[in-house]
């Protein structure tokens, strides 16, 4: 008897073994659910993009960023409290938080274009499709079918991926006209941060194309009052983002944006990086608790 206690025992102890070595540290979805969004994570943050039955309310082709203080799977733990348990995603219950607000901006690492000294952004996706799910890797391109720029009008394309182990997602874009353009048009085209307010704290290095920002994590007062009522501080730490486009020839804050962008032709493809961390965010040593931590770091 006692052998056979120990067969089962180890049987157990082993299935707990793979089921903790399977655990998936990138993850995403289609969320039908809540309008159409598009959510995904990796270790360091969770991220959505707006879809078809948002439009009404005007949304942009930016990133929206959820903070998270581990590497653990956030996304439907955080739905799961909004949609089913009327528990506000907005409030900071046990180390995973919506408190950023993008509206009809880049938000937190959207693709931006610059024409006639302006930033563009364009609205929800039209279409999605999951290219590759693993516990290691998520890919997904979302199609547009019509962004603005300047006087023309553009489709767009974009694949993000998501890796274990890398801080910043990839994100592939195509631009295509949507009628033939009257002449040969070069853009400018990169990543852009939305700057909540005033620039509290960034950084521009023109070697790599990179742009960071840190801003206070509680910077929309919505949230800032959510939280309050719910734990009497309105301090939930430090958000932190960034954005690098390699061979960018243009970083600087334009209409209320920083950008970091390039030339850019109709049709080819452009490839940029963009993430986020917060200052909560804690695994092993590794950790950015101040704003020189993030922009030293977060490599």
């Amino acid at each position: 008897m006692r052998k056979y206690l120990l067969v089962i025992i180890a049987f157990f102890a082993l299935n707990a073994c793979q089921k903790e070595a399977v655990q998936p540290k990138v993850y995403g979805r289609y969320v039908p659910e809540r309008k159409d969004d598009f959510a995904w994570e990796n270790e360091y943050a969770a991220f959505r993009m707006y879809g078809p039955a948002l439009k009404a309310e005007n949304p942009s082709n930016g990133v929206d960023l959820w903070l998270k203080n581990s590497p653990a799977l956030a996304v439907d733990t955080m739905y799961g409290r909004e949609l089913k348990d009327n528990r506000p995603y907005h409030i900071n219950y046990d180390g995973n938080l919506d408190c950023y607000k993008v509206g009809h901006t880049a938000g937190c690492g959207g693709v931006v274009a610059v024409a006639d000294e302006q930033v563009w952004v364009g609205g929800p996706y039209d279409r999605y499709e999951i290219l590759e799910q693993t516990d290691e890797c998520f890919s997904f391109r979302l199609e547009y079918d019509s962004l603005l720029v300047g006087e023309e009008l553009y489709r767009e394309t974009i694949v993000i991926t998501a890796e274990a182990g890398q801080l910043l997602n990839r994100a592939q874009v195509v631009l295509t006209p949507c009628q033939p353009l009257a002449q040969e048009q070069t853009l400018l085209l990169g990543g852009g941060i939305y700057l909540h307010d005033t620039i509290d704290a960034c950084r521009i290095d023109t070697a790599t194309g990179l742009i960071a920002y840190a801003e206070d994590a509680l910077s929309d007062r919505t949230a800032a009052q959510m939280n309050y009522d719910y734990n009497g501080s309105t301090s939930q730490g430090r958000s932190y983002i960034a954005v690098m486009t390699p061979g960018a020839t243009r970083q600087e804050a334009m209409n209320g944006t920083l950008v970091s962008v390039r030339p850019y032709t109709p049709g080819d493809t452009l490839t940029y990086y963009f993430g986020a961390c917060w200052s909560e965010w804690r695994d092993g040593g590794k950790a950015f608790p101040t704003d020189e931590d993030w922009f030293e770091n977060w490599k």
